[in-house]
């Protein structure tokens, strides 16, 4: 039973945070353009703009549930029902933005939708009633894990100045990812070490999201968006099988459903982000003379 609440809660979580998306790209309309710098007035304008707070507010909401989720779920089931909830923002940007789907936009909802339901399907055998992890497995493929997040962007800027931003969305899609597996190590108290996982996880969260923001301001979202969400999904379920012993189902027609799940909604959020991302760009100035301005979503 806890454990259905614990999906309930999921899905619930995915909703807040994928509508809180959607009422945020209502609210900027209305609010000025974002800048490198930015100006007291600015800040103020937001802090101040109702519709802005609100779906801070719902953001905030859905970030509590995902947390409460992780006390039970694996974080390798959590992530996936929380990204599949980018197809909710396509259909209300459909319906309420006026944005125009194409083909593979449907195909592609249709794909997370179905895969979610083989989520749920694969969770029929119940999941493991201890939190265990192995501790030399954690921090190897956490160091690596880091060691990525570091180079890639490196290796990118040798490859060539056009795929710094490239280079930036992996790294910030990895660091994400990463928060969320020690996010499942702390509010499933493993090893009742929560001094540990809880100053790593908010080291990790700031420094993905600012990471991301800088790969959106260096290039094209239609590449940078992609990358990330993928990374986002895939290292929880990489590390939550390798190091958190989140193992498959016993059953193989059911672990064909949950390998399933996972590859339709990648396949469907990596397909949606590429579509929605590059829509609308916004560009956002940098106020010293002679800078040009770039563009994001």
């Amino acid at each position: 039973m806890p454990e259905v609440i614990a999906v309930l809660l999921a899905f619930i979580a995915s909703f807040c945070v994928n509508y809180s998306t959607y009422l945020q790209k209502k609210a900027v309309d209305a609010l000025p353009q974002l800048k490198l710098r930015l100006s007291l007035p600015v800040l103020k304008l937001f802090v101040t703009n109702k519709p802005w707070i609100s779906a801070m507010v719902m953001d905030g909401t859905g970030t509590a549930l995902y947390m409460v989720a992780l006390i039970v779920l694996p974080v390798s089931v959590v992530e996936p029902i929380l990204t599949a909830g980018i197809a909710l923002l396509a259909y209300m940007a459909i319906k309420k933005l006026g944005e125009k789907p194409g083909r593979f936009d449907f195909a592609a909802i249709g794909m997370i939708v179905l895969g979610v339901v083989s989520l749920a399907v694969s969770l029929a055998e119940g999941l493991p009633k201890q939190n265990t992890y192995n501790v030399l497995e954690l921090w190897i493929a956490t160091g690596a894990v880091l060691f990525l997040i570091v180079m890639v962007p490196v290796v990118f800027r040798l490859a060539g100045r056009g795929n710094i931003a490239a280079g930036l969305g992996f790294s910030g899609g990895m660091t994400i990812g990463l928060a969320s597996v020690f996010s499942r190590l702390l509010m499933g108290n493993f090893g009742h070490l929560w001094y540990v996982w809880l100053p790593v996880c908010i080291v990790l969260y700031p420094i993905g999201f600012l990471v991301f923001q800088a790969g959106l301001q260096r290039g094209n979202a239609t590449v940078v968006a992609p990358i990330y969400n993928s990374l986002v999904l895939c290292i929880p379920i990489i590390l939550g099988s390798v190091a958190l012993n989140e193992s498959l189902p016993s059953s193989a027609a059911l672990t064909v459903c949950r390998i399933l799940a996972f590859v339709l909604i990648a396949a469907g959020t990596v397909i949606l982000s590429r579509s929605t991302a590059g829509e609308r760009p916004v560009l956002i100035e940098d106020p010293r003379p002679g800078d040009e301005e770039v563009s994001t979503r």
